[in-house]
């Protein structure tokens, strides 16, 4: 009996021990208040002599909204010692919407009014990812997670990546009736990737200023499937990966910070198991792909690029915070395809070698104006280059500008009243644009909480 007693006490001091070595920290934001915007928002021309004879949609949207200066987000995350400098670390990450009735994953309908405020993702996986650091030498992690360039955008953006209209860098489009203007340079996202799934990060400590980090991504659909012969679907290989590569620099008041990164999707259809005629599905032109047995056609490839470079910079001058960002992405499908390059709405016809490009610079200031009011400025411009269509022989531009004023009153630490106002506008000298003279402003009253 006491030999029991002994061992069960033994036991309950190893788990407490192992306990105390370890921490897990719930954390979260919420983030609601109105959110009101005015659009217009143009099509191309249909006989091709500008865009004042395209499509107009004028759009006004109003709503008490959520996510307006930071998205809202539950996480977990922890760190368990190991010993000699070495821990073990995780976070898990999930995207709420409480303005919704899908919280929890369902879809709140009334069914004599017919509304509904489902919104597509109730918990989305914003990141997911575990691994090991080792003290005086860095870090590496597996999961889902930040992308280089997004981590070095988010340390150097004046507007600390709010949701609201004016930044060109970080662009929302949620002005917009369709929900991105890709063509006017300004949907959401379209500036570069934020995220990387099924990826291997490293980032290094701190050496005489510098630190390094990286990472490489394979995703799930990373596979070749051989079909049964004489049917026209189902197989074919599905390839996607990326890297990236950035670097910063800390002197003072200065912060310095550049990145990297490229995503490869590559896509045949029609592998056969028995007969069929096999065509390389690994190069680019028009023989690539897969015949088809039953209609002795190609089905489309795909072999897409996508490079993303950026830079970007701090100076604290004290009274200020100074801030200035560069980005540029170039996408581009070496196969003839039907491809929605850079994010579009809809798939549009795309030739061998044809490239979308977008570049964006910006400038802002950061300050606390009292110890208790902060507030921000910032102001940008950018370009968009499409691919030739049959109107237009020469790849066509959209130029863009947009401009954002915000401030903060902190109630405590962790709980602010904020007001935001952006602005933004496109135009070209090109015919018949979709998006050139796209014009939006946004603003945002709210209470942001964190935890």
């Amino acid at each position: 009996m006491k030999k029991s007693l002994f061992a069960a006490a033994a036991l309950t001091a190893i788990a407490g021990a192992a306990q105390a070595q370890s921490s897990v920290t719930v954390y979260g934001i919420l983030d609601m208040g109105y959110i009101g915007s005015n659009a217009r928002e143009t099509g191309s021309s249909a006989n091709g002599l500008g865009y004042g004879n395209g499509s107009v949609n004028k759009i006004q949207k109003s709503a008490f909204g959520a996510s307006a200066e930071q998205t809202n987000r539950l996480g977990f995350k922890g760190t368990e010692d190991l010993g000699g400098g070495t821990s073990a670390f995780f976070t898990v990450e999930l995207g709420l919407q409480p303005q919704n009735g899908n919280l929890s994953g369902g879809t709140d309908r009334d069914a004599i009014q017919g509304t509904s405020q489902g919104s597509g993702s109730a918990i989305d996986n914003r990141q997911s990812f575990v691994g090991l650091k080792k003290n005086g030498l860095g870090q590496a992690a597996f999961g889902r997670q930040y992308t280089p360039v997004f981590n070095s955008g988010a340390a150097t953006d004046p507007g600390q990546y709010n949701n609201v209209a004016g930044n060109v860098i970080y662009s929302s489009g949620s002005v917009y009736a369709s929900g991105d203007t890709v063509s006017a340079g300004t949907g959401n996202n379209v500036g570069f990737t934020n995220r990387a799934s099924n990826a291997l990060s490293f980032k290094t400590d701190k050496f005489a200023g510098f630190t390094a980090s990286g990472i490489y991504a394979l995703n799930n659909q990373n596979y070749t499937q051989t079909q049964i012969a004489n049917t026209s679907s189902g197989g074919g290989n599905t390839n996607w990966n990326g890297w990236g590569l950035a670097a910063d620099f800390t002197w003072q008041k200065l912060y310095l910070t550049a990145a990297y990164q490229s995503f490869k999707t590559q896509y045949s259809n029609g592998i056969y198991a028995l007969t069929g005629t096999v065509l390389n599905t690994g190069g680019v032109g028009g023989t690539t792909g897969q015949a088809s047995a039953a209609t002795t056609g190609l089905f489309a490839p795909s072999n897409l690029s996508d490079k993303q470079t950026y830079a970007g910079g701090t100076y604290d001058f004290g009274i200020l915070k100074a801030y200035a960002q560069w980005v540029g992405r170039k996408v581009q499908q070496d196969t003839a395809s039907s491809a929605a390059l850079l994010g579009a709405a809809t798939a549009t016809s795309v030739l061998a070698g044809e490239q979308a490009n977008r570049t964006a610079q910006q400038i802002g200031v950061r300050s606390y104006i009292t110890p208790t009011i902060e507030s921000w400025a910032s102001i940008g411009s950018g370009k968009y280059k499409g691919t030739p269509t049959t109107t237009i022989q020469s790849p066509a531009y959209v130029n863009f500008v947009g401009w954002q004023l915000g401030s903060n009153y902190y109630l405590s630490k962790r709980t602010n009243l904020y007001a935001i106002y952006g602005q933004q506008q496109s135009t070209s000298g090109s015919l018949g644009i979709a998006g050139s003279g796209s014009t939006a402003n946004q603003y945002a009253l709210g209470l942001r909480h964190t935890f």
